[in-house]
């Protein structure tokens, strides 16, 4: 049902997430770790977003900023800084990966290939719905051609 409700893609990112955290406390690459939770620095302007609509201020001013505040972060923790930092993760799995097994490897890398990609699909639906909540009516643009 919650696959259904919300999509494959967030059972992906959370068993992606809750594998790495697991496998976290094993002594290697715990470095990363508060890199990538920096990744949930939008959540709270994604639940104001959610609080927002469930209080009827859908469309207000403040639902606006909050949205470019939201891509704003987003765009640049996860996006830019997220793919830099995988950059350095699998840097480091390639020169030091011989010291952990290659399993593990290997579900690092898919899971932070998941999450990555998934990052990107996510940031186009989100500017598909600014893009929608936010569009002007069909009465502005009709007074506005004229």
């Amino acid at each position: 049902m919650y696959a259904k409700k919300l999509g494959v893609g967030f059972i992906v990112h959370a068993f992606a997430s809750f594998g790495v955290y697991i496998l976290s406390f094993r002594p290697s690459l715990q470095y990363y770790g508060a890199s990538f939770i920096m990744f949930e620095a939008s959540t709270i302007f994604l639940n104001m977003n959610w609080w927002m609509d469930k209080l009827g201020m859908t469309g207000s001013r403040l639902q606006l900023y909050n949205a470019c505040t939201l891509l704003f972060l987003y765009l640049s923790v996860r996006l830019i800084f997220g793919v830099y930092m995988s950059y350095h993760l699998f840097a480091d799995l390639s020169a030091n990966g011989s010291s952990m097994p290659i399993a593990l490897r290997y579900f690092y890398r898919v899971a932070n290939y998941s999450i990555i990609l998934l990052s990107y699909y996510w940031f186009y639906l989100m500017i598909a719905a600014v893009r929608k909540r936010f569009a002007p009516s069909k009465a502005a643009k009709a007074t506005k051609t004229e």
